[in-house]
C-alpha cells in the first residue's frame, strides 16, 4: 500500500492527467451532512436552488458519445455520494456497454449501502477502475465532521468490495483537530482492509474553523506515518 499527501484540489488534478474526462454528480442525494458542504449549507441556509433527483440515463449517454471521447468519468459530486444515486448501477451497465470503455474513479462515503447492494455494484466495476471511501478518523471520530456516516456499514461496503473486485481501492482521510492523532491507526487499519493507498490531506477554506488542524504541523503527521 502507498501514502499519497496532498489536499482536496490534489485529486481532481490528478483526475485531470488521465485524458479527457469529465466530472457527474449521479444525483443530489446524500445521507450525510458534513458542515463543510456547499449541499449541506445549501439546506441550512434555505439558498437550495436544486431539486432531488437522479441523472438521468440518456443525459449519460450523450456525454459518453463515442465523438467525445471520452476515455475517464468521475463520479465525485459537489451536490451528491454516487452510492444513493436511484440509477448508479444503470449508469455503470451502460459504461460497461461502450466499445471503448473509460475507466471510472467513484469517491463515496460509504455509509449506508447493505452488502448485497455492494456486491452487485463490485460485479460492474473493472480493474481498470479507482474507488475511493472518504473516512475522516476511525470508529468514534468519523462521524464528527461525515454527520450521519455508520461505521459499521463503511466496513461492510469495504469487506465486500474487497472481497468482489480487484482494482485500485483508496481511503482519503482529512485530518482535522480532532482525528490527527488517528493518522497511524488508521493507516494501519488501511493496510488490514486491502486498499491500495492512504491518502491523508488537510482540510480546506470549508473547513468550520472549530475543526481546523492545529496540534500538529503537517510535517508531524507525515512522520508518524512514514
Amino acid at each position: 500500500m502507498t501514502v499519497d499527501n496532498g489536499t482536496y484540489a490534489g485529486l481532481n488534478i490528478n483526475f485531470m492527467q488521465v485524458g479527457r474526462r469529465f466530472n457527474v454528480d449521479a444525483s443530489t442525494r446524500c445521507n450525510l451532512l458534513c458542515p463543510g458542504c456547499t449541499r449541506t449549507i445549501d439546506m441550512a441556509t434555505g439558498n437550495r436552488n436544486w431539486d432531488i433527483t437522479d441523472l438521468k440515463l440518456e443525459h449519460l449517454q450523450a456525454l459518453l458519445h463515442p465523438r467525445n471521447r471520452i476515455s475517464c468519468v468521475t463520479y465525485n459530486g459537489a451536490l451528491s455520494d454516487p452510492i444513493y444515486s436511484g440509477t448508479m448501477t444503470e449508469q455503470l451497465e451502460f459504461i460497461n456497454t461502450l466499445e471503448i470503455r473509460p475507466r471510472v474513479i467513484l469517491s463515496t462515503n460509504g455509509s449506508g449501502r447493505n452488502e448485497k447492494w455492494w456486491k452487485q455494484f463490485s460485479s460492474l466495476l473493472r480493474k481498470q477502475d479507482w474507488l475511493q471511501f472518504s473516512i475522516d478518523g476511525l470508529e468514534d471520530t468519523n462521524h464528527i465532521y461525515r454527520v450521519n456516516a455508520k461505521w459499521n456499514s463503511i466496513m461492510t461496503g469495504i469487506k465486500t468490495v474487497r472481497e468482489n473486485w480487484n482494482g485500485s481501492l483508496w481511503w482519503r482521510y482529512v485530518v482535522f483537530e480532532h482525528n490527527y492523532h488517528q493518522v497511524g491507526k488508521a493507516k494501519q487499519l488501511a493496510e488490514e482492509l486491502g486498499f491500495d493507498k492512504f491518502q491523508p490531506m488537510v482540510g480546506d477554506r470549508r473547513t468550520p474553523e472549530h475543526m481546523l488542524l492545529k496540534s500538529a504541523t503537517w510535517q508531524e503527521i507525515l512522520n508518524d506515518i512514514s
